[in-house]
């Protein structure tokens, strides 16, 4: 048990990235003029005969996109993750990724599942069998998670609000890279639990940079690459922040020797923080999250 909440967190975040070590193909979907023909990430190919009116998402990220889109009145199922905002705990649940449920999407008459990455081959096929449409999302970079944001904007007929939202986003991050603009760049490791990180495939790896931190696992040759507690103690870095409170933290040998612990820049998020999610999942709020990364790093 003692380590549970740290597992939970780093099996959320490689969800969240699964579908990153794929090729990049085409999210774009036009204009909203349906029938359309659109492809998702993962370069599944599907068609729209209309915007949907009952949705489900199997992910925490897609959940924030459509209600942030306003899309409120129309999700009919969410997963057992999606905490974020406070009404989705009303929606009816119907299991997570790995477990879905789905007769019960099937019951709901779902016209389109949302969902983040590669996972839960099987209930993909289960569910494309039954006629539902299942829609991929996947993220790189921020661009990617912007593409997201408009992609789904333009499958349920809210393309203008998809626009604004992203607007708002580009205008935080302007405002967040000119705060930092000035300041020295830092060393930094992120754990997310058992030394699992985020490299060069994953959008908070590549965002890392935008904040003026310079990602020891960035080049580790994976989606969410796991060090080995000698990298990391080679590689020293000025800034250590575990995804996990420091109850739980259990701290390797020789790492008294780091930099970050030697100067105690060792900083803590327990998974039960508002900012996990919005670091962890590439939706709206993730220049938030970076925002508030930049505030631990830099001590602002």
């Amino acid at each position: 048990m003692k380590k549970r909440i740290a597992v939970l967190l780093t099996a959320l975040m490689i969800f969240s990235l699964s579908a990153c070590g794929k090729e990049e193909p085409s999210q774009e979907t036009g204009s909203e003029t349906f029938p359309m023909t659109v492809t998702d990430y993962l370069g599944t190919e599907m068609e729209f005969e209309a915007a949907p009116e009952k949705i489900v998402s199997l992910s925490p990220s897609c959940t924030e996109i459509l209600y942030a889109l306003g899309l409120d009145d129309k999700m009919v199922g969410v997963s057992n993750w999606c905490t974020y905002p406070e009404e989705a705990a009303g929606v009816e649940k119907v299991g997570d990724t790995y477990s879905v449920n789905v007769e019960k999407i099937i019951e709901l008459d779902a016209d389109v599942v949302f969902v983040s990455g590669a996972a839960a081959a099987e209930s993909v096929e289960a569910l494309n069998a039954s006629g539902i449409r299942v829609y991929s999302i996947g993220a790189k970079n921020i661009d990617d998670i912007y593409a997201s944001i408009e992609n789904i904007g333009t499958i349920t007929e809210t393309g203008d609000k998809a626009k604004q939202v992203v607007s708002g986003m580009k205008d935080e991050l302007a405002d967040l890279e000119k705060k930092v603009s000035e300041l020295e760049t830092k060393s930094v490791f992120i754990d997310l639990g058992s030394l699992y990180s985020t490299g060069s495939e994953d959008y908070l790896g590549t965002s890392l940079a935008l904040i003026k931190a310079d990602n020891i696992a960035l080049d580790a040759g994976a989606n969410s690459p796991q060090l080995s507690a000698e990298t990391v103690i080679e590689k020293n870095p000025q800034v250590y922040i575990a995804m996990t409170s420091k109850e739980e933290f259990e701290q390797p040998a020789g790492f008294e020797e780091i930099d970050a612990f030697k100067n105690g820049e060792v900083y803590f998020i327990a998974y039960d923080d508002p900012a996990t999610d919005m670091i962890s999942r590439d939706g709206p709020r993730f220049i938030q999250g970076l925002d508030y990364l930049a505030d631990l790093i830099h001590k602002l």
